[in-house]
Order: structure tokens, then C-alpha cells, then sequence
């Protein structure tokens, strides 16, 4: 089985679902924020707060790259699309975008302090969420509505796509 790439925005619940859906599935799972972390020796945080959002775009296409092909479920990170390089390379791969409210990101991440994105107050979030989601639909084959759903029904209704696609 082809890998399966979840992108979406911060919040959308990318890590949660697929580590749910590995579980189910009894595949793999890898996450490209989590790589990122792991070979360059440094938290997120640290990478932004250090090196700027411009060589993080760059740490994360190459852990795109090196992710695994087959039998496994990645969750990426919520800009992975802003690099045109990155929706090339996702092209021919599956993915699915869950596609999640303003208003559920910000009930979901009201208490989060790990994101530099969402903690930066001179950042319009609401403003990069719409200009995002063209280049998420644009990048995806299929679209998962995730509000008012719990991980189970949105892993199950992934479940159910691709069983419909493959």
C-alpha cells in the first residue's frame, strides 16, 4: 500500500489521526515535525527562534523527502504546502487534507505554547489559514472535514477512502 500523507492546518489533529489510523491500519507512522526534530538535534521552537521560518522550510522538505514510501502514515506539518517544491513532490502521492474551522483551531490550540507560528501575536493565523487552504487542496486528493468529529470518525472515514480509491 501506497503511504498515506496527512496535511492540514495547525490544529487540524495531522499527528493524532495518524497515529490513530497507524494503529488501525497496522502500519507505520511518521511524523515530519518529529523528524525534523530528531536529525537536526533541535525543537521546532528552537530551529524558528534560531535560523528563521525559511531554513525550517528547508529542514522539512528534506525530511519529506526521506520519508517512507509504502505502509506507513505520515502527518506533516501545517506549512509543509508552503514550499512549492513540497506540493511537486506530494504530486503523485495520497493525500489527504483535514480540513479544520478557524474556530476549531482556535478552541483546539487556545492552551498551546509549542507552535511558533500560532504564539507569534504579529502573525494573522486566521489570514495564513485561508491564503493556506488553496495550496492544501491543491496538494491533496481528498478532503476530511474534521470539525465537530472525534479521531475515531475521522480516522474511520479515512479508512473508508481509501478502501473506495484502492
Amino acid at each position: 500500500m501506497k503511504s498515506i500523507y496527512l496535511i492540514g492546518f495547525m490544529g487540524s489533529g495531522k499527528t493524532t489521526v495518524a497515529k490513530l489510523l497507524a494503529q488501525k491500519l497496522e502500519l507505520a507512522v511518521q511524523d515530519t515535525d518529529q523528524m525534523v526534530e530528531n536529525y537536526y538535534q533541535l525543537p521546532i521552537k528552537k530551529v524558528f527562534a534560531n535560523y528563521g521560518e525559511e531554513v525550517f522550510r528547508k529542514y522539512e522538505h528534506h525530511m519529506l523527502t526521506k520519508t517512507n514510501q509504502n505502509n506507513t502514515i505520515i502527518a506533516t506539518g501545517g506549512g509543509i504546502i508552503e514550499l512549492s517544491a513540497n506540493i511537486e513532490w506530494l504530486s503523485n502521492k495520497e493525500v489527504i487534507y483535514l480540513k479544520t474551522s478557524w474556530a476549531e483551531i482556535v478552541n483546539r490550540l487556545k492552551f498551546d505554547r509549542n507552535r511558533p507560528i500560532w504564539n507569534d501575536q504579529s502573525r494573522d493565523k486566521e489570514n495564513l489559514l485561508t491564503r493556506r487552504d488553496s495550496k492544501y487542496k491543491q496538494a491533496s486528493k481528498h478532503v476530511v472535514y474534521t470539525d465537530d468529529k472525534d479521531t475515531n470518525e475521522i480516522a474511520e472515514e479515512i479508512i473508508t477512502l481509501i478502501k473506495e480509491v484502492g
